[in-house]
Parts: C-alpha cells; structure tokens; sequence
C-alpha cells in the first residue's frame, strides 16, 4: 500500500481559495525576498511531516495524516457552506482544522527549538508529531466563535485578500479573530459576550478595510504569504 509522503501543513482546500481561475498562486518568502509561482499542490508541504516513524503497534505510519485529512474534509465543507452564504450555526469542524493549521507548523517548531533547545532538543520525531496534534486537540475549542460575519470584496474591485502560513489572526487581549477565506472573502470572529445573539451577515469592506486585513496578515505570517497576484503589496 503507498503511502503518502506530501504533507500539506496548509491544507491544499485552503490555499486553492486563493488561486486564480487558471490554477496559479503566488509565494513571497518573508525571509528572502523570494516570490514564486505555484499551486495548491506545490505549496504548504513538508515531505512527511505527519508520519509516524515508528508506529506503534496497530497503527501505520500515515495515521495522523489521514486523521488530519478527515478533519480537513469537514472544515472544507463548512468553508464551502459559507462562501455561498449558507452560514451553518455550527463551525466547529473549521474551529478544528483552524488549530491544526495554527498549531502544526515547521516554522512553530523551528521556534521551539530555537527559544527552548534544552527543553525540546531531545524530542525524537514521533515526539514531536504527538506534542503538535495533541496541542491542537487540546486548543480548537478556543477558536470556536460566539458570532461571525463575512467580509466580501464587491465586485469590480481590483483588491484581494492576502493569506500566509500561519493565517488566523488572533489579537493579544481581544476577543476578536480574523480568518482570509479566499482571495475575496475574510472572516471575522468573536467571542464577545455582546455578540452572542447576532446572527451572521455578510458585509462590504470598504478599501481601508481591506488594506488594514492585509496588513495584519503580513505582519502576521511566518514566513510564507500567498497571493492570487504577483503583488503583495497590502
């Protein structure tokens, strides 16, 4: 039985969202410079980056990609659910997959063992893969909103959203979050008590708004933005 080796840590459903109709995405690297053309499928990978190398007995090597994959499989349909404004009461299954993409990171763990190399550097691989699924498990209900509308960039508008390898941006002692969704549309979350009965609408960000989301990505991001044109600019 072939096992996958491709492992998206940004899931290929996500990125595809910000392709242009012809299949292509654009990559800066923030630490060089670097821009890049590519796809969903190029991008976003570490070549077995969810295999166990030595799985316990009863479990194969590709166990805990195949259990991100079932995740990834809901959190898209409830993307899909959205963008065609049927806003499901219940978004946990993208609260899921919005901890696995935040918490299995290469660049988070580059992180670690950077600040914490006593602490981390003994970890073997298998270690590793557990700590990252098991803190995402312990984590996606944090990410699960009291309310959430959309933002859509109009129609005949030449703005679009930016995203990056680490896409949720989550403010320090506030009780809002903001997910790009695609090239067009951007979520915004809260968990503000005053929300709790608003329902969900759809709204035009108007260009400042747009800039400022934008914005907020670049300094947010790790190391890659994504683009659906060769300009990154906010």
């Amino acid at each position: 039985m072939t096992v996958s080796k491709r492992h998206h840590y940004t899931p290929r459903y996500y990125l595809k969202r910000f392709e242009t109709e012809a299949g292509a995405l654009w990559r800066l690297d923030s630490e060089t410079g670097k821009i890049t053309k590519g796809n969903n499928e190029r991008f976003g990978f570490k070549k077995r980056w969810n295999s166990l190398r030595n799985p316990p007995p009863g479990y194969a090597p590709d166990w805990a990609e195949k259990q991100i994959a079932v995740i990834d499989g809901m959190a898209s349909k409830v993307i899909t659910e959205i963008l065609e404004g049927q806003f499901p009461a219940d978004i946990r299954k993208l609260a899921m997959a919005i901890s696995f993409m935040h918490h299995n990171q290469p660049r988070l763990r580059r992180e670690l063992e950077t600040v914490h190399p006593d602490k981390v550097g003994h970890w073997s691989e298998d270690y590793w893969l557990v700590v990252r699924l098991k803190t995402a498990l312990d984590n996606w209900e944090s990410y699960v909103p009291l309310y959430y509308a959309l933002n859509v960039i109009p129609p005949g508008s030449d703005q679009r959203f930016l995203t990056s390898s680490n896409p949720l941006i989550d403010f320090t002692n506030k009780p809002t979050m903001l997910l790009p969704l695609s090239s067009r549309h951007c979520l915004f979350l809260s968990n503000d008590p005053a929300h709790r009965n608003f329902g969900p609408v759809t709204r035009k960000p108007d260009a400042g708004e747009i800039a400022g989301i934008n914005r907020m990505t670049i300094k947010n991001a790790w190391q890659y933005l994504y683009s659906s044109t060769e300009s990154f600019a906010e």
